[in-house]
């Protein structure tokens, strides 16, 4: 509500189109994936981030050519693969207190795994960017 009161949305979908100007369909996928992989950082909830996000994204994926449908996994991608590694996941932080594990050994030991699904994401949404996909 406060970014479309405040018209900020627009300013923000102009600058990431500008942003992306002239690349791939394949390239502007890749940013929304690494977008949704980095703020989930930040936001580690699904719901909130969605709430967020996809207000933004969609009418992205729309004036980059991307299908909303490819837009959606980007999502749940990037939100799924770096939950094992989100600081400010509660259930993360819980559960590696409760195995007496420290976050940071943690992270030394899982990052290999979630740089692999990483990239399996990224490949698996390669696809996504050259269907015709119908829908929304």
């Amino acid at each position: 509500m406060i970014l479309q009161d405040g018209k900020i949305v627009d300013s923000i979908l102009h600058g990431m189109q500008e942003g992306l100007e002239g690349t791939s369909p394949v390239a502007s996928l890749g940013a929304m994936y690494g977008i949704q992989a980095l703020i989930n950082f930040i936001i580690p909830s699904a719901t909130a981030k969605a709430a967020i996000t996809i207000p933004i994204m969609a009418p992205f994926s729309d004036m980059v050519g991307v299908s909303r449908q490819a837009m959606v996994l980007a999502f749940q991608f990037g939100d799924g693969f770096t939950n094992m590694v989100t600081p400010t996941s509660g259930v993360l932080i819980a559960a590696l207190a409760m195995a007496r594990i420290p976050y940071t050994k943690w992270v030394a030991w899982a990052w290999k795994g979630v740089a692999v699904l990483l990239v399996v994401g990224f490949l698996l949404l390669l696809p996504t960017a050259f269907l015709q996909l119908e829908g929304f």
